[in-house]
């Protein structure tokens, strides 16, 4: 997505001779910020618009005004150079088999095949080649984080300890948070005006988001965040896998409750609580199912899933109507079999689906974002967890907090000492 030919290269104008044509300046491209010994292009601006919109198209989220919006573009752009500039310092890198076996991992856990996957995100507008890149991006800086940040991450046995025997005290430490984020970064230089400058800014969105201004355009436009072109969403987490400063005001929120400004060492944070699912405890049920699967974006089922559907009503067997009618790669010839899954690794449609159902009884057909589905539940387990795995995935969950609050600081003292330059139209 970036270039690094030098400045004077991709500014310059061709100047056609009067004898061919008119006399005119062509330019090639227009610098929009230089980034140390690195560029942003208008056109990099152009392709990640396109594609933030397309995202957010995808997601339902509204984004911010056309001005405002080109403005967060070119500071991701920026930061993404940077990080990209830094990588390639200390020697990391994403090659092509990196990227098309992250890609494989993506399409597999969307019930595809990469051809497929691939079809699918352009028929929702994606640029397949941006996605590409972005995923390339993503992978060079979950290695530099790994080089730089997660190797000086420690965590202590006491700390696993004390996850462990709060899990056990408090449900809710099971549960499963869905918050939007809103970031006004406040660098631990910073004086007493920009405190003050900080302060009010979040009083400003506080009030905003009070009066009804929709949290997700509000985190577009103004979060530090680096979730920020996604309305802030940070998912669906375990409480524990918060940061410290969240955890201290969930027990007063209700779903759609908004709160801020809280203090951290990365400047002031503002969240709002989308959605909460109680933990399933330390014995989790998981399911296993079987499923015809037809990649269709219409509003009714397919008629191929219905006569398919129809088939097993009439006795025939699962594993034939899979391999002649199923369209996912992954199960269509192997009797549409799924592997054992427990709460939040299936898409929800579908996991709701195989909840409503009994051992045995075939789904009527139902819609995912994938497409169309009719699914048979084959059986059910309550799968305990050991001391071993409990205290592994506590250290997992400790190490990520710490890792991603200390990669934020990492990442905006990285960009406080570059040098950037903002070129005007």
């Amino acid at each position: 997505m970036k270039t690094w030919l030098a400045t004077a290269c991709i500014s310059a104008a061709l100047l056609l001779s009067a004898t061919t044509f008119a006399q005119q300046e062509v330019v090639l491209d227009r610098i929009v910020a230089v980034v140390n010994d690195g560029v942003v292009l208008e056109t990099d601006v152009a392709t990640e618009t396109e594609f933030v919109v397309s995202e957010s198209n995808a997601n339902g989220i509204s984004l911010p005004a056309p001005a405002v919006l080109r403005e967060r573009i070119i500071e991701r752009l920026i930061d993404q150079t940077i990080q990209r500039q830094e990588a390639a310092r200390v020697g990391i890198a994403a090659d092509s088999s990196s990227v098309n076996r992250t890609i494989a991992q993506i399409a597999r856990g969307n019930n595809m095949n990469t051809q497929q996957f691939r079809d699918a995100l352009l028929n929702q507008g994606f640029d397949y080649n941006h996605f590409r890149r972005s995923i390339e991006q993503q992978i060079i800086v979950e290695r530099l984080i790994q080089r730089v940040v997660q190797a000086r991450v420690r965590v202590s046995e006491q700390e696993i300890d004390d996850y462990l025997k709060a899990a056990e005290n408090n449900a809710s430490g099971q549960s499963q948070y869905r918050l939007r984020h809103i970031l006004i970064a406040v660098p631990s230089s910073a004086d007493a005006d920009a405190i003050d400058a900080a302060n009010e800014k979040a009083d400003t969105l506080l009030k905003e988001l009070a009066a009804g201004a929709d949290f997700a355009t509000v985190a577009a436009s103004t979060s530090d965040g680096s979730r920020a072109l996604q309305g802030g969403d940070l998912g669906l987490r375990r409480r524990q896998e918060l940061p410290a400063f969240i955890n201290s005001v969930l027990d007063s929120m209700d779903v759609d409750d908004v709160r801020g400004p809280i203090r951290s060492p990365n400047g002031l944070h503002i969240i709002k609580l989308i959605e909460k699912e109680a933990g399933a405890g330390p014995a989790q049920q998981e399911t296993r199912i079987r499923h015809i699967f037809v990649a269709s974006e219409d509003t009714t089922a397919p008629e191929e899933l219905l006569a398919g559907r129809a088939r097993l009503v009439d006795g025939e067997s699962f594993a034939a109507v899979a391999l002649e009618v199923s369209e996912d790669p992954n199960s269509s010839n192997t009797g549409g079999e799924l592997p054992w899954f427990g709460r939040g690794q299936f898409p929800p449609a579908l996991e709701q689906a195989a909840d409503k159902l009994e051992v045995g009884v075939l789904s009527e057909p139902f819609r995912t974002q994938y497409g169309w589905h009719v699914v048979e539940v084959l059986e059910r387990r309550e799968r305990t967890r050991t001391s071993t795995v409990a205290r592994a995935e506590a250290d997992a969950s400790l190490r990520q907090r710490k890792v991603e609050q200390e990669a934020d600081r990492w990442i905006r003292q990285l960009r406080d000492e570059s040098f950037v330059e903002l070129r005007n139209p």
